[in-house]
């Protein structure tokens, strides 16, 4: 009797280890995949000893993949993607895990926002010799516009201030004096400093003609 339970101890310690030998392992790449604004696919790498799965949400609109699942020699997923038109980043969450439901991962797949753009509606403006008052419109799409910022390098051209809800810049030009016989060139820069992405900004070039100043 006892070399029975021997045995059978014996055959059920074999028959665990067997089985845990064969459970499904699962890896991936990262935990966090990051995506550009910009619309395009993604390779995803995938590591498995088993058949594993996808899991998430299908009817998130921006984001899908070209399969639920794969055998144990496909390594990867293909995550496609659509442009992100927002001004902040926005996420989905996508569970990897074996079929036999031993091992899982998850991955959040966060889709960076576009990029703040600023800009003035032309390059350059050229105006007479005579002294006036100017203004250029601009774009963009700044989430914090109070922190738009004008600024000048020469000292004949005179801004007037700013409101932050307005898409123009006024500023005043000085005569040409008589004495200057060629035309003269300055700057007009808009920059706004934006959270992880830095200094954003454009210039205008404002170019004075020479001319009669009777």
């Amino acid at each position: 009797m006892k070399r029975i339970i021997t045995f059978i101890f014996i055959c059920a310690s074999i028959l665990s280890c067997q089985k845990e030998e064969g459970m499904g392992k699962v890896e991936v790449e990262s935990d966090v995949i990051y995506l550009p604004a910009a619309a395009g696919t993604r390779h995803v790498l995938v590591d498995a000893t088993t058949e594993w799965r996808l899991e998430y949400d299908t009817s998130t609109p921006w984001m899908s993949t070209d399969l639920h699942g794969g055998k144990v020699n496909r390594k990867y997923f293909t995550v496609s993607f659509l442009d992100n038109p927002y001004a902040s980043a926005r996420t989905c969450s996508i569970r990897v895990f074996t079929s036999d439901g031993n091992d899982t991962k998850e991955i959040t797949v966060i889709q960076k926002r576009r990029p703040s753009v600023i800009q003035f509606e032309t390059e350059e403006l050229e105006v007479e010799c005579w002294a006036g008052t100017y203004s250029v419109a601009f774009t963009d799409n700044i989430i914090d516009r109070q922190d738009i910022k004008f600024s000048t390098d020469s000292d004949w051209i005179t801004l007037y201030p700013y409101s932050d809800d307005g898409d123009v810049v006024e500023f005043y030009i000085d005569r040409l004096p008589s004495v200057v016989e060629s035309h003269r060139t300055g700057h007009v820069y808009v920059t706004c400093e934006v959270e992880d992405e830095g200094t954003v900004t454009d210039v205008l070039t404002v170019r004075q003609l020479a001319g009669t100043n009777e």
